[in-house]
Formats: structure tokens, sequence, C-alpha cells
């Protein structure tokens, strides 16, 4: 299997963003990783290999992590995603997506995938973040748990950006026909019975 692999930063509307690209003699689809809250294409590694057996792959920082310069553009999903489509069309990655969205990132890749339905061929939710996951899971983790969390959303952005992504996804009530798979791992420490309970409803 031949494969091509580029990693450069490109001008989007006036912020250098870094992504690399793996292409492979497979073809389409490529496959668009979106990390979660403040982690940079890294994340992706352990399994990038794998993937490229089979598809392309995409991989990018969000404006201000990791490579990627950082902007004074607001940092809620809505510009994320604009971001994210501008960066797709300069580096001509040419659709159909299948979108991959660990924790926040999967509420870009929703987000996406409602805007632009025909650019996506398929959506996977890896322990996606919910947008009532703050106001009724997190409090069932106990007193300091919580503490510690609310405090982490200072590294991307804030607290309030973050709720308002929250906000904004909820526009997005059904992705339509595009295949939908969802992903949670089954040890996560953190969670209390009462809050694993209410999580795997979401």
């Amino acid at each position: 299997m031949s494969s091509n692999i580029i990693g450069e930063k490109l001008n989007v509307d006036g912020v250098n963003l870094y992504y690399e690209y793996l292409e492979t003699s497979v073809g389409n689809p490529t496959i668009v990783f979106e990390s979660g809250y403040s982690w940079d294409l890294n994340n992706w590694l352990p399994i990038k290999d794998d993937v490229s057996t089979f598809a392309n792959i995409f991989m990018y920082d969000r404006d201000g992590i990791g490579k990627s310069d950082t902007s004074d553009k607001p940092k809620h999903s809505l510009q994320i995603v604009e971001n994210l489509r501008s960066l797709l069309k300069k580096a001509k990655i040419k659709p159909p997506y299948i979108l991959v969205g660990h924790s926040f990132g999967g509420i870009i890749v929703r987000l996406y995938a409602g805007k632009y339905p025909e650019e996506v061929a398929g959506v996977v939710l890896i322990d996606s973040s919910h947008e009532d996951q703050n106001k009724k899971m997190v409090p069932l983790w106990g007193k300091e748990l919580p503490e510690d969390y609310f405090k982490g959303f200072s590294l991307e952005s804030s607290l309030s950006t973050f709720e308002e992504n929250l906000d904004q996804v909820r526009s997005v009530n059904s992705l339509g026909t595009i295949p939908l798979t969802v992903l949670t791992g089954g040890s996560q420490p953190h969670h209390t019975p009462e809050s694993w309970a209410y999580w795997i409803t979401f």
C-alpha cells in the first residue's frame, strides 16, 4: 500500500492551522478526526497506522491548540466547524468525510454533520460530550471531582464558552440518514454508579 503524508500549516481566515493528512492508495472516504477538549492531534497517533490501512486520514489542531496558532476569533463550536471546513477545502481534501469526534470533538462533528450533511458519509462518536452533561451528570460525581472538572475549561477557552458549545449543538436534533456509531469506554473510574447509569442513557 502506497501512502503520501502531508504535514503543514495553512492560513484559514487569518489563523494558521496545522494539519496532517495521510493519503493511501485506498482512496475515499477520508476520516476526519476531531480531538477532545484541549487535546492536539497526537491523541490519534495510537490508531493512525491501523486506520490508514482502509481509509485516508485527516488530523489537525484547533485554533490555539498544539502546533496551530492562536487567533482572536471565537473558540465556540460553530466557529470551529467553519475553521475545519475551510481548512479541508484549502488543503484540497474533498468529501465525503467520515467524522470521528472524541469527547468535546463529538459536539463539533455533530454540528458539522447537521450543517453540511451532504459532505458527511458517517459519524463516529467516542465518549462524546452531551449537551446535558454539566447540568445533569456532573453533579452525580460527588463533591471534589466537579471542581477540578470545571477548572479544566480554562485550557482551551473558558467554561462559559464550553457551555455555549453545549447550547449550540441542541440545534442538531437528528443526523437524518447519516450512519452513526457511538462508542464508550467500559472502564471510567471518575464515574459513580449513579453518574455512569446516567451517562449511558445519553
